[in-house]
């Protein structure tokens, strides 16, 4: 019988959806829009990818440097980003800035916005369940204006 009741334990852990996050500046939600997710077990793995074509913009009024709060539900285990620059793009050509939110919530001051840009954020949730485990990636575009 304990043996039945562990094993529905983690059937009912593994059921669960992937953990989505909220990011918001200054207590405001920003819209963001999903650009991929991946999801696997020690069997089998499936990836999406959504190519979307309309990434939210959201202008906000603050000071630099921005923070940038992250809230991810249960499950999630890491949040990264990548910042891009739409007016100045990095040399490489890869992000201005990249960072790292362990767990599944806190806050990251970003280093290389400035008011009057464009930024086209990437936000990645890293998550782990019983016998699963995935990322979801988001999209968003920020404006800072002073």
């Amino acid at each position: 019988m304990p043996f039945g009741v562990i094993l529905l334990a983690i059937l009912v852990a593994s059921c669960g959806g992937r953990p989505g996050v909220i990011v918001s500046i200054g207590g405001e939600t920003v819209p963001m829009v999903l650009g991929s997710s991946s999801e696997g077990t020690a069997c089998s793995t499936s990836i999406g990818d959504a190519f979307p074509e309309n990434v939210p913009l959201t202008t906000v009024h603050a000071a630099t440097p921005v923070t940038l709060r992250f809230d991810a539900d249960q499950g999630a285990t890491e949040i990264r980003g990548w910042i891009y620059d739409l007016e100045a793009p990095s040399p490489s050509g890869g992000p201005n800035e990249e960072f790292t939110v362990p767990g599944r919530s806190g806050t990251y001051e970003t280093r290389s916005i400035v008011a009057a840009r464009t930024y086209s954020i990437t936000v990645n949730v890293r998550w782990s369940f019983v016998v699963t485990q995935g990322e979801e990636t988001h999209l968003f575009r920020l404006r800072v204006e002073p």
